[in-house]
C-alpha cells in the first residue's frame, strides 16, 4: 500500500511527538530517581521510531530537495539515524539501568541524523526549493549536536549522574522533525492542486531530458 504525502508527514509528526515526550520522562525519571518512568520514556522513544521512519520518504514523496544528488544519500542516513536513536532505547524499556549499548550506537546515531540534515540543506538550497525559516531549519538541526554538546551538554558529563540530558540532544532533533512534518504537510495540500501537478509533471520530464541542469519551474517551487 502506497502512503500519500500527507499522511507520510503525519506520521512524522506523531512520531516527533513520541520522541520528544521520551527524551523528557527519561531525563524526569533519571532526575527523580523512578526507573518506571525511564522504562515508559524509552518505550516512547522506541515506538517514534515507527512513526518517523515515514520522514524520508515524505521529504522526497513532497519534492523538497527537488532532484539534486544529495537526496539519496541524505535520505538513507536519515533512515539509520532514526533507527539508532530509537532502537538504542529497547533494553531500557526492560531494564532501565541496562544502558550498554546507549554509549556507542545512541550518539552514532545523532551524528547520523546531524550528517542527514546537512545534506537536506545542502539539497534544498541546490534547488531552492525552500525559502524562509524552512530552509534554515535543516542547517540548524544538522549543526545542533556540534553547537550545544561543548557548552551545554559536556557539563553535564560531570554532574553526579554523569549523563547528558536527552531532552536538548533527541528532544531538539525531534522538535526539528515536528517542524519538518508539518512542513512535509503543507507540500501535501500544494500537491493536490491541478496547477501543482502540472509543475510537478514539467518538472519530472524536464530533468530527464536536463539531468544536469535545474530547470526554471523547479527554481519557482516553495511550500
Amino acid at each position: 500500500m502506497k502512503l500519500g504525502t500527507s499522511t507520510l508527514g503525519r506520521l512524522t509528526v506523531i512520531g516527533s511527538v513520541l520522541l520528544i515526550i521520551g527524551a523528557g520522562l527519561m531525563d524526569i525519571g533519571a532526575v527523580v530517581g523512578r526507573p518506571l518512568v525511564e522504562s515508559l520514556g524509552n518505550a516512547c522513544t522506541a515506538l517514534a521510531g515507527l512513526g518517523l521512519i515515514a520522514l524520508p520518504f515524505g521529504l522526497r514523496a513532497s519534492g523538497i530537495g527537488g532532484s539534486s544528488q544529495w537526496i539519496q544519500i541524505g535520505s538513507g542516513t536519515l533512515l539509520f539515524g532514526i533507527q539508532m536513536v530509537s532502537l538504542v532505547d529497547i533494553p531500557g524499556i526492560f531494564t532501565p539501568t541496562k544502558v550498554a549499548a546507549g554509549p556507542t550506537f545512541g550518539p552514532l546515531g545523532l551524528v547520523l541524523l546531524s550528517m542527514s540534515f546537512l545534506l537536506w540543506f545542502a539539497a534544498i538550497h541546490e534547488t531552492r526549493s525552500l525559502d524562509g525559516w524552512r530552509k534554515w531549519l535543516f542547517l540548524l538541526a544538522g549543526m545542533w549536536l556540534v553547537l550545544t554538546f561543548p557548552t551545554i551538554q559536556l557539563p553535564f558529563f560531570v554532574t553526579p549522574y554523569g549523563r547528558p540530558a536527552f531532552l536538548l540532544l533527541t528532544g531538539a532533533h525531534g522538535i526539528a522533525m515536528l517542524l519538518i512534518g508539518s512542513i512535509i504537510q503543507e507540500r501535501a495540500k500544494t500537491q493536490s492542486t491541478p496547477e501543482a501537478l502540472t509543475a510537478s509533471l514539467l518538472s519530472h520530464r524536464l530533468a530527464k531530458k536536463y539531468p544536469w541542469k535545474r530547470t526554471s519551474v523547479e527554481k519557482r517551487r516553495c511550500p
